[in-house]
């Protein structure tokens, strides 16, 4: 019998207002990404390691590249006069010599670096390097995409104990890691072709080889930055609905968790980029959907990739909001989306702040489980909106749609009810890589999966790292919780974020209480992955989907605002 894979993908990602190299990038060459990819060793450094971290940068297809340069945000390496911008460069190298492999390979290396401290607070960051290319003939080019190492507050030493499995596989309290040498889990590191829907089970396996069927969701990254192979651009999150027993949500009832090594519980499973927690309320709220409404208009039917359907969000001319739409794309204002005024006319929000403290919108929550229909404002739908005027948007027509109009096309209300519905979640945060891992690896990947289940509001402010990254239990306005604790004999970590100083663990740590938070409440409003389409089971010829659009430009902290794109130029 055919199993079914429900794949949500994030379909693209553009631009990004978090580097002085981006505002440089507008004046200077760039050098193609399909010319070059990166390695970091290690993938994560203490801020108090000096001196231990390597890039090499691997030249592919051009034999016209001199000499390679990298950034150094701490400003700590030398200085050439190779007409720059104003950014401290250093020189790399391909002669068999400053930490260079060997010689004439194409792969220039640069060693002995000092990765620069760059953690939010949180205890946890991730620098952006950038290479910069000089030509035989006395050109130079720069790459405005980073090469990503991430980075741990020194206090975090000794903080996390660890648990070896044996085989390559431990855990902390908050992660489990697999050594990957053989690229059982992942085809390579750093170029890794991950194919959405139909790779990494063996992650997934090799959980449960050690540990009982109870998570609700599951999470793959990668201890490293890694690019796709076919084009050298960074592979990006998605989310593969595993299971679903919800009715009414535009979903069938089905279960393809033993394909994962679970026995029935796990209902979702992504795949994260590493360096971040952006698109993690994203990727999350895709187990539900979203394709409730469907016949009614309000899920982008469009998007086709190699024939394989890539939808679940909102139609972008819909005033859902929330987090899971597609933004519309106005030629004078840019991408965004509309907020209905009440009277007939909307609002238009660009990307940025949508995506800034953005919770779940109330249709959304509904589909979740978290609210009763009641709670559900009516849906419009746009024709030809004129957006003159941001503040006071008007529709040559519009669609108004109900929560009943909703019920009535699939069938009835949710089953269960928002009553009946769980609420607290678990995940398996998953963590692999083909060397050993240093113990700045351990404490950074614990560290964001601890993130995951704060009940604090999200960081607001301009320069904040963490803008883009809302918290599951606020975006659902305190209704629902992620525990990413694993059921492993270690005591709980002392000193993580918002608890005391950090210490040495000890077989006599204590306990550390959960973190209040405040009371919040969801804020009404009511809005890229996947679908209903069958790839072959296991034991057949993987289908799946690839997903990240040629010509675009992946950078770290854009995520979250380019998550929902609609124009996209998906490659032949």
């Amino acid at each position: 019998m055919k199993r079914f894979f429900f794949i949500t993908c994030i379909m693209l990602v553009v631009f990004s207002a978090v580097s002085v190299f981006h505002v440089q990038a507008q004046s200077s060459t760039e050098f193609p990404k399909s010319n070059f990819y990166a390695r970091t060793t290690p993938g994560v450094l203490f801020c108090d390691e000096r001196g231990g971290l390597t890039i090499e940068v691997t030249i592919v297809g051009r034999a016209d590249v001199k000499r390679v340069f990298i950034s150094d945000p701490s400003g700590g390496i030398s200085v050439r006069d190779d007409n720059a911008p104003a950014v401290t460069y250093g020189e790399m190298f391909d002669n068999g010599e400053n930490g260079d492999r060997q010689a004439g390979d194409r792969v220039f290396t640069r060693s002995g670096m000092t990765a620069s401290c760059s953690v939010n607070n949180w205890g946890y960051g991730t620098v952006n390097y950038y290479a910069r290319f000089e030509f035989e003939d006395g050109r130079f080019a720069n790459s405005w995409f980073p090469i990503n190492v991430g980075v741990v507050a020194n206090k975090y030493r000794g903080v996390f104990e660890v648990k070896d499995f044996g085989d390559g596989l431990s855990a902390t309290a908050y992660a489990f890691f697999i050594e990957d040498p053989k690229s059982e889990v992942l085809d390579g590191y750093p170029l890794s072709e991950l194919t959405c829907g139909v790779t990494n089970f063996n992650a997934y396996r090799k959980l449960y080889s050690v540990f009982a069927d109870d998570f609700d969701i599951a999470m793959v990254t990668p201890g490293l930055q890694l690019w796709r192979r076919m084009d050298f651009r960074e592979n990006i999150p998605y989310l593969v609905r595993v299971s679903n027993d919800v009715k009414n949500i535009g979903l069938p009832i089905f279960n393809n968790a033993q394909t994962f090594g679970s026995d029935g519980r796990l209902r979702g499973a992504i795949y994260n980029s590493f360096g971040g927690l952006d698109v993690m309320d994203h990727e999350l709220g895709h187990i539900w959907g979203m394709d409730i409404g469907k016949s009614l208009g309000l899920v982008d039917n469009s998007n086709l990739y190699h024939g394989i359907s890539v939808m679940g969000h909102w139609y972008e001319n819909a005033d859902i909001g929330g987090q899971m739409g597609l933004f519309y794309d106005d030629k004078t204002f840019g991408a965004g989306s509309f907020q209905y005024n009440g009277n007939e006319t909307w609002s238009y929000v660009d990307n940025i702040t949508v995506n800034t403290n953005q919770p779940y919108s109330p249709l959304e929550l509904y589909v979740m489980g978290l609210i009763p229909p009641e709670e559900v404002p009516p849906v419009h739908i746009l024709t030809e909106p004129n957006i003159y005027d941001k503040k006071t948007v008007r529709a040559q027509s519009y669609t108004a749609i109900t929560i009943e109009d909703i019920m009535r096309a699939e069938g009835g209300p949710r089953q269960p009810s928002h009553e009946d519905s769980p609420k607290e979640f678990t995940l398996a945060y998953i963590v692999v890589q083909d060397i050993p891992f240093n113990e700045a690896g351990y404490a950074y990947a614990s560290l964001m999966s601890y993130h995951l289940t704060t009940k604090n509001p999200p960081e607001s402010g301009r320069n904040s790292p963490l803008r883009f990254y809302m918290p599951f239990y606020w975006a659902t306005g305190g209704r629902a919780t992620l525990d990413t604790r694993l059921p492993v004999d270690l005591p709980d970590p002392v000193g993580m974020p918002d608890q005391p100083t950090p210490t040495p663990t000890s077989a006599s740590a204590t306990e550390v209480p959960p973190t209040a938070a405040p009371t919040l409440t969801a804020a009404p409003s009511a809005t890229l992955d996947a679908p209903v389409e069958p790839v072959a089971p296991p034991d057949e010829t993987p289908g799946g989907c690839s997903l990240l659009p040629a010509g675009l430009v992946f950078l770290p902290g854009a995520w979250a605002i380019s998550r929902r794109w609609k124009k996209q130029r998906l490659a032949a």
